[in-house]
């Protein structure tokens, strides 16, 4: 038997044996297995030898906040912000007048990257 690549990996979704590079420029559901064996020096050196391709980044969700209690972000003067939950401004009016207020994201995102062909 050769010497197992490790650039190949058993895709979970239609568990076929494929490349690493074919799953970075197909792939739309980018699975654990994905993230964890893309690196971006991978994907640099094919884009090296192949400059018909580019590295992109996407916005993946990685799971949704907790929804319980709708939860607000405040911004403060320092241009950070501070969590704060709906009964407490209710309560609290005076203390959140005049600042902006924003509704937190029901969802945390990551950043993956993928591999896309260029155009000609």
């Amino acid at each position: 038997m050769g010497k197992k690549s490790r650039d190949n990996i058993i895709c979970p979704y239609t568990k076929q044996f494929q490349s690493l590079i074919v799953c970075a420029a197909s792939c739309d559901k980018k699975c654990v297995k994905y993230k964890e064996k893309i690196t971006f020096d991978i994907l640099n050196r094919y884009v090296e030898k192949h400059p018909n391709y580019r590295i992109i980044g996407e916005l993946m969700v990685t799971k949704k906040t907790d929804v319980k209690e709708k939860k607000f972000w405040v911004i403060k003067e320092d241009n950070t912000f501070v969590e704060v939950s709906e009964k407490e401004i209710m309560e609290n009016p005076k203390e959140y007048l005049g600042k902006q207020i924003w509704e937190k994201p029901p969802y945390r995102y990551e950043v993956v990257i993928s591999l896309k062909r260029i155009k000609a």
